[in-house]
């Protein structure tokens, strides 16, 4: 779970695998919690970027494991 803290107008969520391909791209709008689920991703290290319209991007390291 993301949870901003806060309604945000506009965020975009990418999720990453550890080798940098995109694996899901999210548009969300009006919203202040994002529940990215694991659905048929493997165990491993992922990287999730957030961007929320007109404040600075920041990248996260996911681990999924068992």
């Amino acid at each position: 779970t993301i949870d901003f803290g806060r309604v945000v107008d506009e965020v975009e969520i990418k999720l990453f695998d550890v080798l940098g391909k995109l694996l899901n791209e999210y548009y969300l709008q009006n919203i202040d919690k994002f529940v990215l689920f694991r659905e048929e991703k493997v165990n491993g290290i992922y990287f999730v970027e957030v961007e929320i319209k007109g404040e600075k991007e920041s990248i996260y390291k996911l681990v999924i494991e068992d």
